[in-house]
């Protein structure tokens, strides 16, 4: 395939899995979810399981494996820009003590349960699911990261679209899921290393990484920044050197994470926590690069694991039962340890306790992303692939009907939550 003719595919793929996106994501939302969730399922759609299971040939001529390779760079470089844009637009402000607390008994419970419980669901079905060969240590650390994750990024847009990201309950989910998270991608980095080089140091070395960037962000860059900042007081004054400046800045943080294998999208959010909360700044940033990243870049990602996905595979009988279980592990151990913690720890109400734990059980993007770092790395097959992206679409299916349905009173939904930070 010449370079033309790569170009040429690639728009034609690009063209398809735009309009699927925005078809499904409409549609589901008359059904009360997000549009995200549609773009989840478009992607699926997309693969073996529907497209190329009914129209085989046809599949392999839009989507051929030759494009894969593109599709994997511009999915990846729109979720660091997606991620740099959620920690941007974070209001720091809202982060009391209160809520500092709340989520790390919030985190504490939803990493701790749902990881045991994947690793007991590797040590059960360790014969089924285990087709790579892989320790059982590394499997069980894998499951059950894979378990204990929360889709920051995907949280995120469900919030935003909820128009309650600031709220008390917004703020509390967000902080908790980047914590866990957070952690998912050391136990995971962890895994990789134990399958790969065996050399242990690596997980340190990136500890140490991500904290040096961090600390550069915050005490050299923000400050250098903080002055520019200042001065834009309209979208007009964001002047091309300066959002040049900014996208350079995303794309080294970008790289440094992947380098040190915490993955491009914590470079992204890092970066947009640290930009200086001044003037028109951030909002003038946003309206550059936001639309077009939601409508064009995520659902290339969606679609990109979903032609990983075969949900025929798991109608096997050897793979239903493991398949069932590890679902509803993953389902109960996060909302029931989430909902008792804010309720008996943190003194919730049962209906906003409830919510929490729905929200926070939404895997979405980040499920996604593991699933994808385990079948690049050799980690899982194709089959145990499927039941992650299985466990994605449905948590956070699950996710905003929970939420409404715990904050449902008198005929209307609390969406102002925010007396209690």
């Amino acid at each position: 395939m010449t370079n033309l003719e790569l170009f040429i595919q690639v728009l034609i793929s690009l063209i398809l899995i735009i309009f699927m996106a925005q078809i499904v994501g409409r549609a589901i939302t008359y059904l009360g979810q997000p549009s995200v969730v549609g773009e989840m399922i478009a992607g699926v759609i997309l693969g073996p399981t529907v497209f190329g299971y009914f129209l085989p040939e046809l599949s392999a001529k839009v989507l051929p494996q030759e494009i894969m390779p593109t599709l994997f760079i511009i999915s990846n470089l729109g979720l660091a820009i997606y991620m740099f844009l959620v920690g941007a637009e974070l209001n720091l402000e809202l982060f009391s003590k209160r809520v500092v607390k709340d989520a790390t008994a919030l985190s504490i419970a939803a990493i701790v349960v749902p990881f045991f419980m994947g690793g007991l669901a590797a040590y059960l079905f360790n014969d089924e699911i285990n087709a790579m060969n892989i320790d059982k240590t590394s499997l069980f650390i894998f499951l059950g990261s894979a378990l204990a994750i929360t889709a920051f990024p995907m949280l995120a847009r469900i919030l935003q679209e909820e128009n309650i990201v600031n709220s008390r309950i917004g703020v509390l989910s967000i902080l908790s899921a980047s914590i866990q998270d957070i952690f998912s991608w050391i136990l995971l980095g962890l895994v990789v290393i134990m399958c790969t080089t065996h050399v242990y140091t690596a997980v340190w070395l990136m500890l140490a990484g991500v904290t040096g960037l961090t600390l550069v962000l915050f005490y050299i860059v923000r400050p250098l920044l903080s002055s520019m900042a200042s001065k834009i007081e309209r979208f007009e004054d964001l002047s091309s050197l300066n959002f040049g400046i900014v996208i350079l800045l995303l794309l080294v943080c970008a790289l440094i994470t992947d380098v040190l294998g915490l993955y491009s999208v914590f470079g992204g959010f890092i970066l947009g926590v640290s930009l200086p909360r001044k003037g028109f700044f951030i909002q003038a940033i946003s309206m550059r690069i936001k639309d077009f990243t939601v409508i064009a870049f995520l659902p290339v990602f969606f679609t990109f694991s979903g032609l990983n996905t075969n949900f025929l595979h798991l109608g096997n009988i050897t793979l239903l039962v493991p398949t069932i279980v590890i679902f509803l592990f993953a389902f109960a151990s996060k909302y029931l340890s989430c909902m008792l913690t804010m309720r008996y720890v943190s003194g919730f109400s049962w209906r906003e306790s409830s919510a929490i734990g729905g929200l926070v059980n939404s895997r979405g993007l980040m499920e996604l992303i593991i699933a994808n770092i385990g079948l690049s790395y050799g980690l899982i097959n194709h089959d145990l692939y499927s039941i992650l992206v299985l466990i994605a679409v449905g948590s956070t299916l699950a996710a905003l009907p929970i939420y409404r349905l715990s904050m449902w009173k008198g005929g209307f939904i609390y969406k102002n939550l925010a007396g209690r930070l």
